[in-house]
């Protein structure tokens, strides 16, 4: 892959992830949450559950065991297809 597909790739999921951050902001009904930056995201490959791309305002502690979580639903799910889409939020997965 040339650098310039590359930057432009990295980019936008780097942008993906901006937006998820937005949004965490503007539905978040605690202030905790919206404000204190309480909270992660990320995007993570289908098939390893490594990270690709991570927001830049939650808390960094989360992306340290979020791999792992991702990782853990995708032994029980690996099933997923094109287009399907994890929410998660399980301390005791």
């Amino acid at each position: 892959m040339d650098p310039v597909t590359l930057a432009v790739i990295e980019n936008g999921l780097r942008q993906v992830c901006s937006e998820m951050d937005l949004v965490h902001e503007k539905t978040s009904f605690s202030p905790v949450i919206s404000e204190a930056f309480d909270r992660s995201n990320g995007i993570y490959d289908r098939s390893s559950g490594e990270m690709i791309a991570q927001g830049e305002l939650g808390l960094p502690i989360f992306l340290g065991v979020m791999q792992f979580a991702t990782q853990a639903v995708l032994e029980k799910r690996s099933d997923l297809g094109p287009g399907d889409v994890i929410i998660q939020n399980d301390p005791y997965l």
